[in-house]
């Protein structure tokens, strides 16, 4: 396994059923709880603690000496698919959004043909007198939208397609 953090490259591999630095065996790193990690050298021990886990770009969010900083994971099987151009191969490609519960469709934020982002606000549906803000679940460009402002909706009803 790769990781990629503060543009220096580390290789970990098991030994004894704990990660350690391929390149330098002294390095280790040791679990402490469930998001606190010990990384141990020859020299010093720091506590670094995992605020932040994004399993579908395969990064994890640190914090050390009230700093953030971002890993990039990069497995045997991605560096794989990558030499054989394959590398979107096992990402799920979602073509439709649909409504998560029974609602109100209360604004619609995309248009057919606008490009939207990963997490972006693309309509407002009221449910049990609440206000939801649905979010895309993925990046690209919206095919059709299948509701209008006012209109009714039921759980699992397509909202929005992309292309």
């Amino acid at each position: 396994m790769k990781v990629d953090i503060q543009n220096s490259k580390i290789e970990l591999v098991k030994v004894d059923n704990q990660w350690v630095a391929q390149a330098n065996q002294n390095v280790s790193f040791i679990p402490q709880s469930e998001n606190t990690l010990l990384i141990q050298t020859q020299n010093q021990t720091i506590q670094v603690r995992c605020i932040g886990i994004d399993k579908v770009n395969k990064t994890v969010t640190l914090l050390y000496n009230n700093q953030k900083y971002s890993a990039k994971i990069t497995e045997p099987m991605d560096e794989l698919l990558k030499s054989m151009g394959l590398e979107n191969a096992l990402v799920q490609k979602i073509s439709e959004v649909k409504a998560p519960m029974p609602g109100l469709v209360l604004d619609v934020l995309v248009s057919p043909g606008d490009s939207v982002e990963i997490g972006q606000k693309i309509l407002v549906l009221e449910a049990m007198k609440m206000e939801n803000a649905i979010k895309s679940p993925t990046a690209g460009v919206v095919a059709s939208i299948n509701v209008s402002r006012g209109q009714a909706v039921d759980k699992n009803y397509i909202l929005i397609r992309f292309e």
